[in-house]
């Protein structure tokens, strides 16, 4: 059960899917939180903004010792959902990784009623419609309270493969803001035209072709930033310290729009600072 929670206010919420890697070293393995919320929700945390977690974790040793470490960082869990453990882990070997699907009968994500923010950051799109729905759901009601929604699309393609990619589209409907990478749109079956078609007119889209190309557009018009190094990086990894960015502008500033495309441009490049500083620490 997620925790009630009191009536508590944030910078940024972070609500989505949750996992844990595991990377083989010395004849053993190295675990690691994965997963868009929790990723996000500790680079936030260590930036100083106070941050709310809603997601899913197994009821497990490994999954009660997640919550822990994520705890200790300051992170609110009282939106975390222990769960029967049915996921598993996500094993990496040579850089790539294998991600266990949702199932359908996981928990969806449950924000809790009390907690409101600047900032709600929805990450990794499912195609399983009561996933789909529960983010809809907690978009639309934080949209009613004034706040910002940023969706981090995180279309795995392992988990779309053969689903009707409208699913998403209930979900990007409510988006004020949304971070997508030509991964994604191959995972979707989609291309940047149609993505684009799919959201509200006002909405910022901030795209990246994986190669160190970032660009943002909306309203303002069009911002671009270009990394001059050139560092491979997993798209969780890139997606993290994009969506990271993205959050941390939106809650300092509380709009999409703050001088026209200046915060975007601010956004796009500590993003790429961000990703920078990951590839080489």
């Amino acid at each position: 059960m997620a925790g009630l929670g009191t009536n508590s206010a944030f910078d940024v919420i972070c609500a989505g899917d949750a996992f844990l890697n595991a990377t083989p070293r010395d004849g053993g393995s190295s675990i690691r939180p994965g997963g868009g919320s929790i990723s996000a929700a500790l680079a936030l945390a260590g930036q100083g903004l106070h941050v709310g977690l809603a997601t899913v974790l197994a009821d497990d040793t490994r999954g009660r010792a997640l919550l822990a470490r994520v705890a200790a960082h300051g992170i609110e869990v009282g939106g975390v959902t222990m769960d029967p453990p049915s996921r598993g882990l996500v094993f990496v070997r040579g850089g790539a990784r294998q991600v266990v699907s949702f199932g359908e009968q996981d928990a969806p994500i449950d924000v809790p009623a009390g907690w409101s923010s600047k900032v709600l950051l929805l990450s990794g799109m499912s195609p399983v419609l009561s996933h789909g729905a529960a983010l809809c759901k907690a978009a639309r009601a934080a949209r009613r309270a004034g706040t910002i929604v940023v969706v981090d699309v995180d279309a795995r393609w392992d988990l779309w493969q053969g689903r009707d990619s409208r699913a998403i589209k209930m979900v990007l409907r409510e988006a004020d803001v949304v971070w997508c990478t030509a991964q994604d749109l191959f995972g979707l079956g989609m291309d940047l035209p149609s993505l684009r078609a799919s959201l509200r007119k006002t909405a910022v889209l901030v795209w990246s072709d994986g190669a160190g190309h970032t660009a943002a557009s909306g309203p303002f018009g069009e911002v671009a930033h270009t990394r001059s190094e050139s560092i491979p990086l997993a798209p969780l990894a890139e997606g993290v310290a994009f969506t990271a960015a993205i959050c941390a502008a939106l809650a300092r500033t509380g709009h999409t729009d703050e001088q026209g495309g200046a915060m975007w441009a601010a956004a796009l490049r500590r993003g790429h600072e961000a990703v920078v500083a990951r590839a080489t620490r």
